[in-house]
């Protein structure tokens, strides 16, 4: 054989020819699959990981319940290095919120001192988006993390899709604010006197719950004499107007709530006088200049050592008070004399009026204050500097419209301006100046309510509003949460709001009962700050709680509970909230099993399993089933400590493989993993998938689909193909990716510039039905499809669905249900995926069907298909394996091998790859039908059997690599390869001056040719 191979010298050498390949920029990584992106992620970083979905986009709102340790050690005083952090943080959670890094911009960081009540402290570094230079309204990225570093939260308001968006407008920003004086005064009837400016930004717009970003013009009309002022938002292309914004924020009361107070929480009444009170960071005057006292009231003019005539009036630091019932309250002291005590008292004969504007002034300064006590770090109440509008010609009534503005005693209502009205109105700026806004759900009114029973320590809001004593709002209040489906569901804000202030204040009950008034009061008081530093939450939903919780949390799982768990979870469970379930029996570091192209079983399966109440661990279980055949099971044994193992036995052939793990407590509480348990199985498939049909919906005929079947009674919105004309219910554009794909399967069509609604599903349901699919004798089977649901009002949860179902010819068996409410039923291309065999046995007459229904209750129901494909699983082929060693060469350690391309001989697309041989040589690929190790020349020869040359040579190029493409047409005689076979390659190469033989050879590599 060496002599054989030693005679390749006489045959000519092929030149080689270098081929230059141009690396072109890879395009941005689309938007992947939610459920794959979060899979990774807890593989990576952990299982406890959690995440929540915004309903509005299909995309991460908040990813939590883990922690993830950071890639270095920050400084826990040097901003960049949280910013850092949170940039890292929010490029490698891209593929769940789809927010481009290069939209983020930093905005800083904050130091969250939970510590000081009974936590631990974090740390929020903050980023906000900006599109092509335009801010995004709201656009905001949140990432929490603990003390060292470790990421605990991340918090996403951010607009979700940005490619493609203009930053450059069609309409100019005089035309913007003419449109909205002319729809101000369409609007309210009444003339418009103040213009506050047009800002150019992308507007998050919602339509049918769906959120997406458009180029608009805000503009803020006022008319202060009614009050009334709203917020336009005008899209900066059509000129349209697509939203509305209350601007007037009022302290409506309903019924007889009653109020007043100078000292307390009361309103200024007769048993609840004035009294003397420090008036903080107010301007005192004087010809040495202007001073400004502390927070106790004292002033001091240094230097001086002559009598001041000093004037104050209820202006400072951090706003100032006006009166609109006459002149502004101002006095002067004569003569006020140096190197004594002075004691100076203002408004020395109380009168409404004054009193008033005492009470508006100095209780800004106590909510300003609170936040400094809470969190030293907070200057969000600073400024800009608030401005106070008192006794207004009106009753009963006070509003926030950039302003503070209240009501003079008149009627049945006592002077407005008192503690816990001006905390409420000025939490309506607060709620704007962190983000969380004054949303129409209730939001801004609840959270404002919040800032007046923590400052106060009181769950009532609104002491004596009323001459005859009672109050607006409690805390105590039992108004229930009606879902994250249903905000507003009360028909009006302050209704709306009780349900967020009354899981606040008993939050902040429960948590003075469990530790003390004190310690109690701190916590809460942590809590809140940090939630509105740490978080963007701009609606009343569950996700609160969750939030509440991770603020809460000291070791990076809040499965495992919270210091303060019980007291706040309870407190959300009473006002309606479904809570957060902890898990008795905990599960992690769960081994989630790849796919693999043959049965290489037994598969074994790992995790760590914790009773966190009542241990020890009871029956830890495997459960796992092959192709919907029913779940089986086996007892996990245990590795010691937390550890337990199991395995699945090999499957002998093909299938999609489903398990889950269960185990209980000494108590007998049950628990699983992943939650869903035989409802949401982990997946792995063993075989190769193979196309068995698809339909991308493009050809010139409908393909043996029907849209539409005799038992449809829909009376509008039947199912049909083609190109969709899109509205807020509807696609504009197929799902299908790349030029001349345009159609796809719809419900009804409007015409261009209809309403929103015109020929949507009505009044029945409409079915578009697939032909027969021939599964007979096929394994792991799949019908994936991706579908757009929309149904705006999410009512009536048995009749207005997106059903689809699937049938062997012996009856419908319903596979998945979409809607009425969720993230999936607000429009927008989603995945769907139909196990087959998990609901019918695969035969010659398998179909699917998909159902979109709409029983007349009023909503607007629409649906789409797009892009199906039935794949099943077939042996494959296992990948080539390198087996045998290399020798050292001229060149380095040696050659090594690679077996590239298809291994099924009818592609003939097979090739072979030789690196780190010497350069500029020539050498042959030859092959066998067994392995073998044998030295040879200044090697090894890894090949036995019979023995086949791979003609003609090839040159080695200057850097040391060689390549053969394989033609099976043209093989050695007697070396043909048929699928099924296997066959071992090696590569010869000449090295001269190297060793004694002067060749030698690359490693092997094992090649089993299948389809």
């Amino acid at each position: 054989m060496k002599n054989h191979l030693l005679g390749l010298t006489t045959l000519a050498v092929v030149a080689a020819t270098s081929v230059a390949q141009d690396l072109e920029e890879l395009p941005p990584p689309r938007a992947e699959a939610f459920d794959s992106a979060l899979s990774r992620w807890r593989s990576t970083h952990g299982q406890a990981w959690q995440a929540r979905v915004d309903p509005a986009t299909g995309q991460l709102e908040m990813l939590y319940g883990g922690n993830a340790a950071a890639p270095f050690r920050p400084d826990t005083h040097v901003e960049s290095d949280w910013l850092a952090l949170a940039r890292h943080w929010a490029r490698e959670t891209r593929p769940m919120h789809g927010i481009e890094g290069a939209e983020l911009v930093d905005e800083g960081f904050l130091y969250l001192p939970l510590g000081m009540g009974n936590g631990s402290d974090k740390i929020v570094a903050r980023l906000t988006q900006s599109i092509v230079g335009v801010p995004v309204e709201n656009g905001r990225m949140n990432v929490l993390f603990d003390i060292d570093g470790r990421l605990l939260a991340l918090h996403s308001t951010a607009a979700p899709v940005s490619a493609g968006l203009s930053a450059v407008p069609t309409i100019g920003e005089g035309a913007a604010v003419r449109t909205a004086l002319e729809r101000f005064e369409a609007d309210t009837g009444v003339p418009a006197l103040e213009m506050r400016g047009a800002r150019l930004l992308f507007a998050q717009v919602t339509s049918f719950e769906v959120r997406r970003a458009l180029l608009a013009y805000q503009v803020s009309v006022h008319n202060d004499l009614e009050p009334v002022g709203y917020l336009y938002t005008i899209d900066a292309h059509s000129g349209a107007v697509v939203r509305r914004d209350d601007e007037v924020h009022y302290f409506d009361v309903f019924g007889t709530i009653k109020s007043n107070a100078t000292p307390g929480s009361e309103a200024d009444h007769a048993g609840n006088p004035p009294v003397e009170t420090p008036m903080s960071y107010i301007d005192v005057t004087s010809s040495a200049g202007t001073v400004q006292t502390d927070r106790d009231g004292n002033f001091i003019f240094p230097g001086v050592n002559t009598p001041l005539d000093i004037t104050v009036e209820y202006d400072g630091q951090f706003n100032d008070t006006d009166n609109d019932a006459g002149s502004d309250y101002s006095i002067t002291f004569p003569g006020v004399q140096p190197g004594q005590q002075n004691d100076l008292l203002m408004n020395p004969s109380p009168s409404e009026y004054i009193t008033a504007q005492a009470n508006a002034y100095q209780h800004i300064n106590v909510v300003r204050d609170y936040i400094r006590d809470v969190n030293p770090s907070d200057s969000t109440a600073d400024s800009p500097k608030m401005t106070s509008i008192t006794n207004i010609d009106a009753s009963c009534n006070a509003f926030y419209n950039g302003n503070v503005n209240y009501y003079r005693a008149q009627g049945s209502c006592n002077n407005t301006a008192f503690s816990s009205v001006v905390a409420h109105e000025f939490g309506h700026g607060l709620n704007i100046r962190y983000g969380t806004g004054n949303g129409s759900d209730g939001m801004g009114e609840g959270n404002s309510d919040i800032y007046s029973m923590y400052v106060y320590d009181d769950p009532i809001v609104g002491r004596f509003f009323f001459t005859s004593g009672g109050f607006v709002r409690t805390g105590d209040n039992t108004r229930q949460y009606c879902g994250d489906c249903c905000g507003g569901c009360y028909g009006g804000v302050h209704a709306d709001g009780e349900v967020w202030m009354g899981a606040a204040w008993k939050v902040r009950r429960n948590l003075k009962q469990t530790l003390g008034a004190g310690l109690g009061s701190a916590t809460s008081d942590q809590l809140f700050s940090g939630w509105m530093n740490g978080f963007n939450q701009t609606q009343i939903h569950s996700i609160i709680e969750i939030q509440w919780l991770t603020l809460d949390d000291d070791d990076g799982d809040i499965d495992n509970g919270t210091p303060n768990y019980d007291d706040i979870d309870s407190a959300f469970r009473e006002q309606g909230f479904p809570g957060f379930d902890l898990p008795y029996v905990a599960f992690s570091n769960v081994t989630e099993l790849p796919d693999v192209p043959v049965d290489s079983g037994p598969y074994t399966v790992d995790a760590d399993i914790v009773a966190q109440f009542d241990p020890p661990v009871v029956n830890p279980t495997l459960f796992w089933q092959v192709n919907g055949g029913g779940f089986n099971q086996v007892a996990m044994a245990s590795t010691g400590g937390d550890g337990y193992t199991a395995d699945i036995p090999p499957l002998g052939g093909n299938g999609i493989v489903q398990y889950y793990l269960e185990a209980q407590d000494n108590l007998g509480n049950k628990g699983s993993f992943p939650k869903g348990g035989a409802n949401d199985p982990l997946t792995f498939d063993v075989g190769v998938p193979q196309i068995l049909a698809s339909w991308d919906f493009e050809a010139a005929d409908d393909e043996g689909w029907q849209g539409g079947v005799p038992s449809d009674d829909a009376t509008t919105g039947q199912w049909e193909r083609g190109d969709p004309n899109g509205t807020a219910a509807q696609p504009e554009n197929d799902h299908t990716p790349g030029p001349g794909n345009v159609q796809c399967w719809f419900t009804g069509q409007a015409n261009p510039g209809d309403s929103i609604g015109t020929n949507d599903v009505d009044n029945g349901r409409t079915t578009l039905l697939s032909p027969f699919i021939d599964m007979t004798g096929l394994s792991g089977l799949r019908i994936d499809y991706w579908r757009w649901y929309s149904n705006d009002e999410g009512a009536s949860p048995n009749a207005d669905i997106f059903e689809v179902q699937v049938s062997n010819g012996s009856g419908w068996v319903t596979a998945e249900i979409v809607g009425p409410a969720g993230p999936e039923s607000t429009g927008g291309w989603f995945p769907g995926s139909v196990a087959v065999e998990n609901f019918v046995a695969p035969n010659s007459t398998v179909s699917i069907r998909f159902i979109a229904s709409d029983l007349g209750n009023g909503s607007i129901v629409e649906a789409a298909i797009d892009d199906v494909q039935v794949t099943f699983l077939d042996g494959g082929c296992p990948p080539p394996t390198n087996y045998c060693v290399t020798s050292p060469n001229s060149a380095g350690a040696g050659s090594l091998i690679q077996a590239l391309g298809s291994q099924d001989v009818n592609d003939n697309s097979f090739s072979l790859f030789a690196d780190g041989a010497p350069p500029n040589q020539f050498g042959l690929f030859f092959y066998g039908t067994a392995p073998a190790s044998n030295p040879v020349g200044d090697g090894v020869m890894c090949i036995g059997g019979s023995l086949f040359r791979l003609l003609p040579a090839v040159a080695i190029d200057g850097a040391g690599q060689a390549s053969f493409a394989v033609d099976f047409a043209n093989l050695p005689p007697g070396g043909g390869i048929s699928n099924g076979d296997t066959r071992f390659f090696q590569f010869w190469y000449r090295d001269p001056g190297f060793g004694s033989a002067f060749f030698n050879f690359s490693d092997g590599v094992a090649v089993q040719f299948c389809q």
